[in-house]
């Protein structure tokens, strides 16, 4: 066991500085390019628009802070109402590595989420089929979302409509959350809004701090106009395959043939690039930080070497961000759930979950994480680094 503490261990992730020409560039048609497609994502009057730009970063002040920013920290989890540990806590993750490193005064670390969309009902890590969560009255409940069968299990929740949420038994925080997430535009984006609601209302993301660009419209972003056919060369040159939407609402090849035209504001015709180049996508935007679980601790050579190569493919430069990889949170250490709530769970054949915690510590969540910054690594959080490369 190291004899840093986890803080030591964080703050080693220094900030990139300033961005250069391009890639502050990029960062600003991505920043224009999201403000143009938001109807993508979601539908509201303008009183209740204003506060979902703000919850996802869209707003003109995170925008602007984004393309400026010298610390950008990248993560990339799936859509589900649910998150699971050690996923649950990796906005706290980047919350804290951006709060302890030393960013220019007049500048602000900005947490980049490109949340992975595509996902299919039966994502077993993710578990999207169904909503682990509190009631009002302090128990647990098993929401049924999706029948998970051979029709539909491998139906993209990009492609899934918005769920009817009553209000019935929910929790007061799950209410306020439903209720902002219900103007989405299809069921991926809804439990974005969601969890990004229950996040903010735990202090897991600084006002302000954050930029939710989903996977979806990032393939949309990067695969627009004329890099579309760039694109499609070097990812055939590497036996890549990219895929699209098809009329049984999941992915295929796109063979030779097929016609790829992404338009920002349709999910239909997006078209997806298979995952080391998704991150790649992250990594253009320059990016100080980046992070994942054990499984991508262990491919993260072999995704550079793919990287690095479809890069020189399509003509640009890059340079690898800073690593953190998560393997474990003791949350039963730092967080455990009240004994009568965990037989529930056992019961049901559960897993705690982000709602859950919510739940029960509600604001308390975030300085019962905290304890785990002021411990030797590998005690109440296991973590390792990478550097530049």
């Amino acid at each position: 066991m190291s004899d840093e503490t986890l803080a030591q261990v964080l703050r080693r992730l220094v900030p990139a500085g300033p961005p250069g020409q391009e890639v502050r560039a990029r960062r600003q048609e991505l920043a224009d390019f999201v403000r143009a497609a938001e109807s993508r994502v979601f539908t509201a009057p303008a009183s209740v628009a204003d506060r979902l730009r703000s919850l996802l970063g869209w707003d003109d002040q995170t925008l602007h802070d984004f393309v400026e920013s010298p610390m950008v920290v990248h993560s990339s989890t799936h859509a589900s109402m649910n998150a699971f540990a050690p996923m649950l806590t990796f906005p706290w993750f980047c919350l804290r590595v951006a709060s302890l490193a030393a960013v220019p005064q007049g500048s602000r670390p900005i947490h980049l989420r490109t949340q992975v969309t595509h996902n299919n009902i039966s994502d077993n890590r993710w578990k999207p089929h169904i909503w682990w969560r509190y009631t009002a009255t302090g128990h647990l409940a098993r929401t049924q979302i999706f029948s998970r069968n051979r029709r539909n299990e491998h139906q993209i929740l990009l492609c899934q409509p918005v769920p009817g949420i009553g209000e019935g038994d929910l929790s007061e925080i799950d209410s306020e959350a439903v209720a902002l997430a219900a103007h989405s535009t299809n069921f991926a984006y809804h439990t974005l809004l969601y969890r990004m609601a229950i996040e903010r209302h735990l202090g897991m993301h600084d006002a302000g701090g954050t930029l939710e660009v989903p996977l979806d419209m990032l393939n949309a972003f990067s695969l627009r106009g004329d890099a579309c056919s760039r694109w499609r060369q070097a990812l055939d040159d590497l036996g890549l395959e990219l895929r699209v939407i098809g009329d049984d609402l999941e992915l295929h090849t796109a063979s030779p043939e097929t016609s790829v035209r992404p338009e920002a504001t349709e999910v239909a015709t997006t078209c997806f690039c298979p995952n080391y180049v998704n991150l790649a996508q992250a990594y253009r935007m320059g990016l100080s930080v980046t992070m994942g679980a054990e499984k991508m601790t262990g491919y993260l050579d072999e995704m550079h070497d793919v990287v690095s190569k479809f890069f020189a493919l399509i003509g640009e430069d890059h340079v690898f961000p800073q690593f953190l990889g998560v393997s474990g949170v003791d949350l039963e250490e730092l967080a455990p759930l009240p004994e009568g709530l965990r037989q529930e769970i056992n019961r049901a054949g559960g897993r705690p979950s982000l709602p859950l915690y919510a739940g029960v510590f509600g604001e308390e969540l975030l300085p019962r994480l905290d304890r785990a910054l002021d411990h030797p690594v590998d005690q109440l959080a296991s973590v390792v680094t990478r550097p530049w490369s």
